[in-house]
């Protein structure tokens, strides 16, 4: 070890020095991965003593075939929902005998890539993915044939998959959560009713826009596009845009609805920055709780998804995907349903 590093740990590297031996020479005695002769594992085991070397672990793990290291990648940390299913991942996991090796790509497909192949370098034994990438382009992102198998074989996609793939999903019943969220709307006499949304090429997305369009036709009510925002994402940022956009209409909409509650965040915002109130000037109904929706006005009605259920059963199909360890196993897509809660107007209405 270095001098002034005396509160560093030793190394694999600083074992073998003592020894007089290789890293690998180490290695090989350590995790009795080949035979060395009587005098060399007394050297190497005199020295792991004096340095108090201490093995990782969890790279020891990494390296095995057999992993029990399951990786997880979402697109975002900051998020309450998520932060809920990377919990119940991991507690689901620890209950079966694996750890978590979490990796964030920050909306970056690029960089979602780069994690899954990482953890496939690093032999975990499967991945569940939370992913940013909407589509396979090869012109645009192009995937490695191996990286299509691992993400076919090994891996459990929640909340939305890049289209076109055959892959295991967890998801929840978007489509049919938007109809009823945009249904109680039209119940209460509500005709111009907007819709704040991300990209529709994101399967979220995609399918909470069909419930909203789904309930419209239902009641015979036509097609605004003007009340129809979608931005890039369904981050605060495009809920913000969106309030801009919509409440600087000659006519604004009487009621929105909008696709996640970081949309919902930022349509507040921009409602406060304009001076409309909800649900006063404006009604408003969003999909995703907020954390503070019960105790602070206004008291929004919402369909809220099953955070916990959904990163345990994500869990779960992934321990039993890699250990039936099938060939031609089917595909399977496991939808779960969101809990309307009514609050506030709807109440009294």
């Amino acid at each position: 070890m270095k001098k002034g590093s005396r509160d560093s740990k030793p190394t694999i590297v600083d074992v073998a020095r003592l020894a007089g031996v290789s890293p690998a020479t180490v290695s090989h005695v350590l995790n009795k991965t080949k035979k060395v002769t009587p005098e060399t594992e007394e050297k190497v085991l005199q020295a792991v003593k004096t340095l108090r070397y201490q093995k990782n672990a969890l790279a020891s793990t990494l390296r095995s075939r057999n992993s029990q290291v399951i990786g997880f990648v979402t697109s975002q940390l900051h998020s309450i929902f998520w932060l809920r299913v990377i919990r119940a991942v991991e507690y689901t996991l620890s209950q079966n005998g694996y750890q978590m090796f979490l990796g964030c790509s920050y909306g970056d497909p690029a960089r979602e890539l780069q994690l899954i192949e990482s953890m496939l370098q690093s032999m975990v034994g499967g991945v569940i993915i939370a992913t940013c990438i909407n589509e396979i382009n090869e012109k645009e992102l192009p995937i490695s044939s191996q990286i299509m198998n691992f993400l076919e074989e090994r891996c459990v996609f929640v909340d939305t998959y890049p289209s076109g793939m055959n892959v295991d999903f967890v998801g929840v019943n978007n489509e049919e959560a938007s109809f009823q969220l945009v249904e109680l709307l039209l119940k209460k006499g509500y005709r111009r009713i907007a819709m704040v949304n991300g990209d529709h090429r994101i399967l979220t997305a995609r399918e909470r826009r069909n419930g909203f369009f789904k309930a419209l036709e239902e009641y015979a009510v036509s097609v605004d596009e003007r009340y129809v925002f979608e931005g890039k994402n369904l981050g605060k940022r495009t809920g913000l845009e969106g309030a801009n956009y919509l409440l600087s209409l000659d006519s604004p909409p009487e009621a929105v609805f909008s696709a996640s509650g970081n949309l919902t965040v930022g349509f507040l915002e921009g409602c406060r920055e304009k001076g409309v109130r909800v649900p006063e000037d404006i009604e408003l109904v969003g999909f995703d709780d907020i954390e503070w929706t019960p105790v602070i006005e206004p008291f929004l009605t919402c369909c809220v998804q099953p955070s916990w259920d959904i990163g345990e059963t994500a869990a779960s199909l992934l321990l039993e995907k890699i250990q039936e360890k099938k060939e031609g196993r089917a595909k399977r897509e496991i939808r779960l349903k969101c809990e309307m809660v009514i609050r506030d107007t709807f109440q009294q209405g």
